[in-house]
């Protein structure tokens, strides 16, 4: 049994479309959802075999992972569901109380490099999790990924919202690279051939998703409060797939948060 990491976001639904539909068979897969953070640490632990993670998250800790090849999630210019929330401009954040959800790990260390790099910015930073309903309930700043930071945005409470594909893409001129597929290097010595056959299903139920977004709209979009509209829009500002751009982008962030990057992917 290859035991899989699924985030339970909007963003990886295209992704693992065909097997959500039936239409890529599943058998001998055991998925599991959680936020990208906690999928980052069973994979790390030998919990999972493969999985979405983190892009800082493989960064970081290069030597325990393979990639699989031509999988990411990336987006330029936009991403809308990555954003940094604030009652006040950035320049005026300077100590003052921010706070970062724990759901992310990229995210998190992206901002950080933002504010600091880019604005000159060091406030106070924080952490919550929507889950353990531990945010103030007027925070100044926070940052937002994923399905939560749409329906932050559909709330429009924030007047000053960065979107941190854009400030990046502001910076570098590249797309911006969250999360990457990846397996444990022991997993794919261990289960060599489980592993290569999920890759292949992968990208079948990928082929499906891409080709579903108004399916997919359809029945994600009233659960988020977003319009068929805003949730296509949404899914075509999202890239998939790992090309040259996204390495060499992969590349940049490597460098600018002091680590090296030498991706090594599975066999196919």
């Amino acid at each position: 049994m290859l035991r899989v990491g699924k985030i339970e976001y909007l963003n990886t639904v295209p992704v693992y479309y065909g097997f959500i539909k039936g239409k890529v068979p599943s058998e001998r897969i055991e998925f599991i959802d959680d936020v990208p953070s906690e999928l980052n640490r069973l994979l790390r632990e030998g919990l999972l075999d493969v999985s979405v993670i983190s892009s800082y998250e493989y960064v970081a800790n290069q030597e325990r992972y393979l990639l699989l090849p031509d999988f990411s999630i990336s987006a330029k210019k936009r991403v809308i569901s990555v954003l940094f929330l604030s009652t006040v401009p950035i320049h005026q954040l300077h100590r003052k109380d921010v706070w970062l959800t724990r759901s992310s790990m990229t995210s998190k260390e992206l901002l950080k490099y933002i504010l600091r790099e880019v604005y000159g910015v060091e406030p106070n930073f924080h952490y919550y999790s929507l889950k353990d309903s531990d945010l103030p309930a007027n925070p100044k700043a926070l940052l937002a990924i994923g399905d939560d930071a749409l329906k932050l945005l559909h709330f429009k409470r924030y007047p000053f919202v960065y979107d941190l594909a854009e400030e990046w893409y502001n910076i570098t001129g590249l797309p911006f690279v969250f999360a990457l597929w990846a397996v444990r290097r022991e997993s794919y010595g261990e289960k060599k051939d489980e592993v290569e056959e999920f890759y292949r299903r992968l990208l079948k139920s990928r082929e499906i998703g891409e080709s579903s977004y108004d399916e997919i709209c359809r029945e994600y979009s009233k659960g988020l409060k977003l319009s068929e509209g805003l949730c296509r829009k949404y899914l075509e500002t999202l890239k998939f797939h790992l090309g040259e751009e996204e390495l060499k982008a992969l590349e940049t962030f490597s460098r600018k948060v002091g680590k090296e990057f030498k991706p090594q992917f599975i066999e196919t």
